[in-house]
């Protein structure tokens, strides 16, 4: 009789107050004056209408990668700026701002911006083409599922014999297996790919310029 006793009651009561006030601190925290999402989104749009990403390169000797002969950029810049663009809208302009502390060579800066531009639009495009291959291959898979169905249904009209009631249901289940996956192709996976090519085609899209970090 413990579990009843007044005590317990009243502990339970407790922990469900703690429960429901913890709850609305949550909700409290996604209502649109708190979210941080939105503030962060306003620290880096400027009166243009464009979210700066100003990158320091005044603390390195080089912005290459070592093993790439200025070829390519060091990885780290790029983490950073994916970092800094993560939670932004994909429509808000970007302008990638390389502070150089104005020691870079017009010819340096050349280079640096057609590496960043080379780097985001292979990225785009990569992602462009994984989704169109994901696309087919979801269309194989209903198209694979709907011969399946048909044949069960063939199997059900053609034969009565109950010996091959096993086969039919066989049949059955596996053209529901590749019509759900197709399904998951087309509306899971696919969303999360769409949105991959948003977020890249947004870099790709993005200007570079030089000078002192926009504040």
């Amino acid at each position: 009789m413990g579990f009843f006793s007044k005590k317990n009651r009243e502990k339970r009561k407790e922990i469900r107050g703690q429960v429901k006030d913890f709850n609305h601190k949550l909700n409290a925290l996604y209502a649109k004056k708190y979210r941080y999402s939105l503030r962060y989104e306003d620290s880096l749009i400027k009166d243009d209408g464009k979210a700066y990403v100003n990158v320091d390169l005044t603390k390195i000797d080089s912005p290459f990668s070592v093993f790439s002969y200025e070829k390519r950029m060091d990885p780290d810049i790029y983490d950073y700026i994916d970092q800094q663009v993560f939670y932004l809208r994909a429509e808000i302009p970007v302008v990638i701002n390389f502070d150089d502390g104005g020691k870079y060579s017009e010819e340096l800066k050349d280079k640096i911006k057609k590496c960043v531009t080379r780097h985001y639009h292979l990225q785009y495009e990569d992602v462009r083409y994984e989704h169109h291959r994901s696309m087919l291959f979801g269309f194989i898979l209903a198209l694979i599922g709907l011969l399946m169905l048909g044949l069960h249904f063939a199997i059900m009209y053609i034969f009565k014999d109950k010996q091959i009631e096993i086969i039919n249901e066989i049949t059955l289940i596996i053209s529901w297996m590749f019509v759900w996956s197709s399904v998951d192709t087309f509306v899971v996976s696919g969303h999360s790919k769409r949105v991959d090519i948003t977020n890249s085609g947004q870099l790709a899209l993005a200007d570079i310029t030089f000078g002192k970090a926009k504040q």
